[in-house]
């Protein structure tokens, strides 16, 4: 057995993806709102018997390793490994070039981080890079837990470290450390300069890109804030700053804090508020917020911007709701961030963590306070912000409530505020299908549904192949499967569908895996009312046969016609009759 066999033989697909989604039973299947796209409804499926997912709204679909790669950016090497880890498997020790230069780059971030960290703690040059921490109430204790650093003023300090220890130009330039010059052709200088350094981490610790913050408020027109660039192993949107330190506190309160900036982080963990992470701004991104659903099931957004009428932030918030995580707001009262809030008042801050809002009363009594609701146009105006905020709460009974909440502000109708809400709802989906397989995934046709239904049960009746001839099948694979099921069933004698699939066509292995994935209802689940809704769906499928025969028919009795062929015309016409006639017995 290879690496991959013996890894996939001891990974349980099911264990891997609830790290990373909250997994609902559905039948034999488990589901989840899909993290490769938005979506109100799950249409995600993961099947423990075939160790396969798919998500039946944008496509996406395979094994565990498929996931990963999708889900970490990871190529095929880096997901063996981490695999590897995962159920104790020894590996060769052979390397992809993209899994090397992913380890490279590591390398020189934590060097270059220690480089930073040491000239902030014990070096003159790191003098002024310390006033102004304590000037701003950060303690030496503090900085050190988040390996804060320095890079001095001067344009190669870090470029000439680096070579002296190895590495070339064009992995230190990759790295993002350093930046191409556009007078001088071929030479380089750092990119931090005269900068206090944040260490961007992903959860496990590694030093992926850095965020550096200006000291001197006089120096010129330059930016507050600059970040590493993208690189092979930095994405800015998928990284939460202070997570690798808060994953503790935040797994034993199984809640975020969630603030915009490092400072915000660096000052409640100073009152002792350790589930604290920064997004490094109010716009939330769908990576975040995966990754932010992965630890906890309750954040607090403690964000500088005015949620309410901030379209990026709202935009965040809804990510998070159909994740599953309940979101609430805290307070700043009179504080510009929870930088300040925590310094000066720490008391104060950590009563506004108890008083937190729920996101939507937060919503609600903000529009409120804007708008005169007794007012036509304070109506209109609420109306706008609220309800559409409403129809994207994906738990329906929630969502009732807020719909009541709203009614009463208004001094309106219950019905008429509900009516308006559905209408907003209906806009946010257009549906592909007007069929009973819409509750099956927009991209299951009925012949699929029928085939996931048929092998829905452990033992079916197997003389029920026998409804369908396998020309009633459009799909090719739809076809090549019943060919093969109704074929094997002739010469096997067990009536377990499990012992049948062994000897099943790999290249039918696919297809099969995305039919264990449909969600089929538990009202099918005993053997009468399955057996109902299969004859129910055959009879559709065979219908449609007919009707295509009849398309195909006409087009040659059209032919047959304009060369005058009596023959054929003659016989084209009598199939005709008598097809038609079979489609209107039904």
């Amino acid at each position: 057995m290879d690496d991959v066999e013996n890894i996939k033989s001891k990974v349980d697909i099911v264990e891997v993806i609830s790290s990373y989604l909250p997994l609902k039973k559905a039948g034999r299947n488990f589901t989840a709102l899909c993290p490769f796209h938005s979506e109100k409804t799950p249409s995600f499926m993961v099947s423990s018997e075939r160790q396969v997912f798919k998500c039946f709204g944008c496509g996406e679909g395979g094994d565990v390793f498929s996931f990963l790669e999708k889900m970490e950016s990871w190529d095929f090497r880096e997901t063996l490994e981490e695999l590897a880890k995962r159920v104790g498997v020894k590996l060769s020790q052979v390397k992809t070039d993209r899994s090397k230069t992913r380890d490279k780059l590591i390398s020189i971030n934590n060097l270059v981080s220690k480089f930073y960290s040491h000239l902030l703690n014990k070096h003159p040059l790191g003098a002024k890079a310390r006033e102004y921490l304590l000037g701003r109430g950060i303690k030496k204790p503090l900085w050190e837990k988040f390996t804060l650093g320095y890079a001095p003023v001067g344009w190669e300090n870090s470029l000439v470290f680096l070579k002296k220890r190895g590495f070339s130009i064009e992995d230190i330039a990759l790295s993002g450390l350093i930046v191409s010059s556009s007078t001088k052709r071929g030479s380089f200088y750092d990119r931090f300069r005269n900068r206090l350094i944040f260490p961007l981490k992903d959860s496990h610790g590694s030093t992926l890109g850095f965020s550096a913050r200006i000291i001197e408020q006089e120096v010129g027109n330059e930016p507050k804030y600059i970040n590493s660039p993208e690189t092979p192993i930095f994405n800015k949107g998928s990284l939460l700053f202070g997570l690798d330190i808060a994953r503790g506190a935040i797994r034993e309160k199984n809640e975020i804090i969630l603030v915009e900036g490092e400072f915000d982080v660096l000052s409640l963990h100073g009152i002792g508020v350790l589930n604290v992470v920064a997004s490094k701004g109010t716009a939330l991104t769908d990576k975040q917020v995966v990754v932010i659903s992965r630890h906890s099931e309750n954040v607090s957004l403690c964000f500088d911007t005015d949620l309410a009428g901030d379209a990026a932030a709202r935009r965040g918030i809804e990510l998070l709701d159909l994740a599953g995580v309940n979101v609430k707001v805290i307070r700043l009262s009179k504080y510009k961030d929870p930088d300040e809030f925590a310094q000066v008042d720490p008391k104060g801050f950590k009563e506004a963590i108890e008083s937190a809002s729920n996101i939507y009363d937060y919503f609600i009594e903000s529009v409120s306070a804007r708008f005169d609701a007794k007012s036509v146009i304070g109506k209109k105006k609420i109306g706008q912000e609220i309800l559409p905020m409403i129809a994207k709460i994906s738990d329906d009974l929630v969502r009732a409530h807020y719909i009541e909440k709203l009614a009463k502000i208004l001094d309106l109708d219950i019905q008429l505020v509900t009516g308006a809400v559905d209408k907003k709802v209906e806009g946010l989906f257009v549906n592909d299908s007007k069929s009973e397989t819409q509750s099956v995934g927009r991209s299951i046709d009925l012949e699929e549904y029928f085939l996931a239904l048929f092998i829905s049960q452990e033992e079916p009746e197997f003389e029920l192949v026998k409804i369908l001839a396998v020309d009633d099948f459009q799909n090719e694979q739809s076809r090549a499967f019943w060919k093969w099921l109704r074929d094997i069933i002739k010469t096997s004698k067990t009536k377990s569908f499990k012992k049948l699939l062994i000897k099943l066509p790999k290249n039918l292995g696919g297809f099969v895996d995305n039919l264990y994935l449909v969600n089929i209802s538990p009202t099918f689940g005993d053997k009468e009312s399955w057996g109902g809704e299969l004859v129910k769906i055959s009879k559709r499928i065979k219908e449609a046969a007919f009707k295509r025969k009849l398309k195909d028919i006409s087009e040659l009795l059209k032919s047959a016609q304009v060369k005058s062929d009596q023959k054929k015309i003659a016989i084209l016409t009598k199939k005709f009759d008598e097809i038609s006639s079979q489609l209107r017995q039904g």
